[in-house]
Order: structure tokens, then C-alpha cells, then sequence
């Protein structure tokens, strides 16, 4: 599923600065970042974060971060075994905005409230790593979304 699709009312443009301190506190934070950059420099449309390692047997993993001006976002892992999930902020009819769509497949339709308060572009990252470092920790998905706002 395109990021996008499940978006529901205005969101406004990307916000590449918002999009650039995403990836490089992405960059930042783990030593398993081996790319942290834009799908185009001449018109970004969404941050691709690769790492070397990934939770369980997946041997890498990537997170698809797009961020809008509105303050919205989607920030969309995925991995070779098919795990994906995702943390998005935006307007959605059947869900609290701030939601959280499980794995392993992140379906639409299956979002619940989010555990992620914070705004900020770089501290959204930082909670997202931070539930990440802990499901790749504990080799678990469990506790993807189950946190006390974080980071």
C-alpha cells in the first residue's frame, strides 16, 4: 500500500526540513543505519532509513518516513520477511490520528490509538527508534506500540 493512500482530509505539502531532520537523527541515533537519505534530491517524497539487521530473521530493514506540513506523517517499516507496521499521524475517519497499524502487514483497517505523543520531527524519530531498538532487543513485535510516551 502506497503511504498516502490511507490518508483521509488535508495534510498539507511535505515538509522536506522536517524530512531532512529525520534522517539525520536517524543517522544519529544507531549504528545500524547503512543509508539514511531521499528517494530524489530534485523532488523528495519520502526519507528511506536502511539498516543491517532487523528484528527476528530478517537480516535488514528499512523505514519509509514521509512528513507533511500540517505536522502529519507515516512512518512505514518493512522488512524481507514481510513484517511490515506503521506509526502515522494524519486524519483518518475510523481511527484516533495519532495510530499505530500492526504488524505483519499494517493493515489499514486495523489501526489503533498510537503510543507516540510527541511532535517533533526529531523526537517522533527518537521514539520510533526507540520502540524499534526494543522489538530488535527483545526479538519481539509485541512491544511495538506499548510504551509511555515515549521517546
Amino acid at each position: 500500500m502506497e503511504l498516502t493512500e490511507d490518508i483521509e482530509g488535508d495534510v498539507g505539502a511535505l515538509d522536506v526540513e522536517a524530512m531532512e531532520q529525520v534522517r539525520a537523527e536517524f543517522a544519529r541515533l544507531d549504528g545500524l543505519v547503512k543509508a539514511a537519505e531521499f528517494d530524489s534530491l530534485i523532488d523528495p517524497r519520502v526519507v528511506r532509513v536502511t539498516l543491517g539487521d532487523g528484528i527476528g530473521s530478517a537480516s535488514s530493514c528499512r523505514f519509509d518516513v514521509r512528513w507533511y506540513r500540517g505536522g502529519f506523517y507515516n512512518v512505514h517499516h518493512v522488512d524481507e520477511e514481510g513484517v511490515n507496521f506503521r506509526y502515522d499521524h494524519h486524519p483518518k475517519t475510523d481511527a484516533p490520528d495519532r495510530h499505530f497499524h500492526p504488524s505483519p502487514d499494517a493493515p489499514s483497517d486495523d489501526a489503533v490509538r498510537s503510543c507516540i505523543r510527541v511532535e517533533e520531527p526529531t523526537l517522533v524519530t527518537r521514539a520510533v527508534h526507540s520502540l524499534w531498538r526494543r522489538a530488535y532487543s527483545k526479538d519481539s513485535l509485541q512491544s511495538l506500540n506499548a510504551a509511555e510516551d515515549p521517546p
